[in-house]
């Protein structure tokens, strides 16, 4: 086979496959990241709102939070 040369056509929709590839690789990576930086931000939330959960049981006993009012019920034992 001898060598032959593409059309211009050709060569620029090779070139524009691989640009658009590059940039989905590229899109990519950068949800990888951010999807890597929510998970490790959302178990950082978790463990402080665990934590806080705690020190509230602690100071309040162990009951339910209204979170319009802030008023504290305990549970009951019935």
């Amino acid at each position: 086979m001898a060598n032959q040369s593409l059309t211009a056509e050709e060569l620029n929709q090779l070139k524009a496959f691989k640009a658009q590839l590059n940039q989905i690789t590229f899109a990519l990576g950068e949800n990888r990241i951010r999807k890597e930086n929510l998970i490790s931000s959302y178990r950082s939330l978790t463990t402080q709102e665990q934590d806080f959960h705690n020190k509230l049981s602690i100071k309040y006993g162990d009951g339910s939070i209204d979170l319009n009012t802030g008023e504290a019920v305990p549970y009951t034992n019935e």
